[in-house]
């Protein structure tokens, strides 16, 4: 390899890996800590994510891990939920998985059914957080 190659190689493509590198790390901050679960799994949603559909209903990117003593098979799982404010109910509209052995999955949901939001939950929180702060 010519030497001039070498130089224009380090010189022009490192500062684009560095760039870039720097780029994915910045979007990993945008998940803001929001509660702990019960088995110690610490959830995030993305403020940057959040839509309000209409007047009752609201859209986020929420994501959970687990924590490293933890028997799950998942590392991460980040999921697309619809918030219901007025009837204290959600849906996930999409979801993917990141495992422990490092696959992933992804899986999105035409017809998701309603889930109830229980009081004192991780999920309450995140309600309280999107519906009454609105």
């Amino acid at each position: 390899m010519n030497v001039s190659i070498k130089y224009f190689a380090i010189f022009f493509l490192l500062p684009g890996i560095i760039f870039f590198s720097y780029d994915s790390n910045a979007k990993e901050a945008k998940w803001k800590y929001y509660a702990t679960g019960e088995d110690r799994t610490k959830h995030y949603y993305d403020p940057e994510s959040v839509v309000y559909v209409s007047g009752n209903i609201v859209r986020v990117w929420e994501k959970t891990t687990t924590s490293e003593a933890s028997t799950s098979l998942t590392k991460e799982l980040k999921t697309f939920r619809e918030i219901d404010c007025s009837r204290r109910r959600y849906r996930i509209l999409e979801m993917r998985v990141e495992f422990r052995d490092g696959s992933g999955k992804e899986q999105s949901f035409s017809n998701p059914k309603w889930g109830d939001i229980t009081r004192n939950t991780w999920m309450d929180t995140l309600y309280e957080i999107l519906c009454k702060g609105k």
